[in-house]
């Protein structure tokens, strides 16, 4: 076979038409699968940056959890998910900063669970949430907000 350069018009035309031929040798499956993967292209720089956790202060481990609640934040993106874990309750602030900071916009809190356990709370006017009766285990939370969107790595609570 010729190089591109050393075809002609018609040889180069035939060969486009089989490239784009074997698109239909692609699965619809196959095509499935190749955009849910382009889709976590960018999964690193959409989560919620941990900003703090009380658990991981000196001296969190000598301290029992029944002492004192524990606080966690997260932030991204002009916005910042405040949770505090005391017993089975969550209780949360949603802050927004900038075009994020509209308190007429609905916000969302959604803690989600493996196994697809989700609880789901809007915020008042001020971006404070309860979500009572929460066991202990591994947690996320999404927050949305007018286009706005934070999603925390998964926690242990």
């Amino acid at each position: 076979m010729s190089t591109w350069d050393e075809m002609t018009d018609d040889e180069l035309l035939a060969a486009l038409g089989e490239a784009v031929a074997e698109r239909s040798a692609v699965s619809e499956r196959r095509r499935e699968a190749a955009r849910s993967a382009y889709t976590w292209r960018s999964v690193d720089q959409e989560l919620a940056e941990l900003l703090h956790d009380s658990a991981l202060d000196a001296g969190a481990a000598v301290r029992s959890s029944a002492d004192v609640p524990r606080s966690i934040s997260f932030g991204r993106s002009g916005l910042t998910l405040e949770i505090e874990v005391e017993g089975d309750s969550v209780l949360g602030e949603v802050v927004g900063e900038g075009a994020a900071s509209d308190p007429t916009q609905p916000t969302t809190v959604t803690l989600l669970r493996p196994g697809g356990d989700e609880r789901q709370v809007e915020t008042d006017a001020a971006g404070f949430f309860r979500l009572p009766d929460i066991g202990p285990g591994p947690t996320r939370f999404i927050v949305e907000r007018a286009g706005w969107t934070l999603t925390t790595p998964w926690v242990t609570l």
